[in-house]
Formats: C-alpha cells, sequence, structure tokens
C-alpha cells in the first residue's frame, strides 16, 4: 500500500466533489441572471482548485507528488495531509506564521498588583 493512497483519496473524492458544484452552479446560472459578478468569481474559484487537484492526481501518477515544484525538496508527509493539493513548500508559510505566533507576554515582576478579598 502506498503512503499516499489516502491522499490519493481524499484528492479524488474532491475532484468529484468539486465537479459537482460546478455542474450545479452551471445549471443555476442558465435559470438566474442575477448576481452573476459574484457567480462567475465562484466559478472561477472553483475550477481554480479543481486545476489544482487534477495537477496533484497526475503528480501522483507520475510519482512526482510530495516535492516542492520550485525547490525540489520533499514536501513533510503530514504537511501534505492538511493540504494535498500543495505544489511548493512556500504553500504553507502562513500556517507556519500562525503557529509561531505567541501572545503577548506580560511581565508580572514589574507591577505586582494583587486583588484581594476587599477589593470586590
Amino acid at each position: 500500500m502506498n503512503k499516499f493512497s489516502g491522499i490519493r483519496y481524499e484528492l479524488q473524492v474532491m475532484k468529484e466533489e468539486l465537479r459537482a458544484r460546478l455542474f450545479d452552479h452551471s445549471l443555476f446560472e442558465m435559470t438566474c441572471d442575477d448576481h452573476q459578478g459574484k457567480s462567475h468569481t465562484l466559478m472561477h474559484h472553483i475550477k481554480e482548485e479543481l486545476q489544482d487537484v487534477e495537477r496533484a492526481l497526475m503528480k501522483l501518477d507520475k510519482g512526482l507528488y510530495g516535492y516542492c515544484e520550485e525547490t525540489g525538496e520533499e514536501i513533510p508527509f503530514e504537511k501534505l495531509r492538511i493540504l494535498p493539493t500543495a505544489r511548493t513548500k512556500y504553500d504553507f508559510f502562513f500556517q507556519e506564521l500562525f503557529e509561531r505566533k505567541s501572545l503577548p507576554r506580560y511581565d508580572y515582576t514589574q507591577d505586582e498588583t494583587y486583588i484581594t478579598g476587599s477589593d470586590f
């Protein structure tokens, strides 16, 4: 069993869901001319996502999946499980920034203020 078999299955499910959304949206557009701009934008995003999924599936078939398209470095498996359509190691940049972000630390030793029962 290939280590990417779970990811392949997930990508195939995503592909079918995206195709169904495109089909449903096409039918909706034929019956409703109202929100053309929003509909066009949504269709564009669905098509882009579908292309990403199809590219990932093609790379799986050719044995190229899991490698950064810019550096050739291997993308960690755990990251691919989170974002199976990742093309480069830089696709995770914002996630890494978010994970490194910490809350500002307050130095409690400077201004020691204690609340006592009489303060309430």
